[in-house]
């Protein structure tokens, strides 16, 4: 029987008191091409980031350029 994959959500309430909170971050997938993927981590090695860090910049920089903010 194939159970649906739940969104893996980060969960404020679990913090400790005192820690600084975190942005919510929710899980996401998507398609992109291998040369791409590949690129993502490149950057991300030589960045010494990981690699959805990179994305996440990416997507920033893009919606600022939009106007459309996130």
């Amino acid at each position: 029987m194939h159970k649906p994959a739940s969104p893996q959500v980060h969960n404020p309430a679990t913090q400790l008191a005192g820690e600084p909170t975190k942005p919510l971050t929710v899980k996401y997938t998507t398609h992109l091409p291998a040369a791409m993927v590949k690129q993502v981590k490149r950057t991300a090695v030589e960045r010494e980031v990981k690699d959805y860090q990179v994305v996440t910049e990416a997507l920033r920089h893009y919606f600022a350029q939009q106007g459309t903010a996130a």
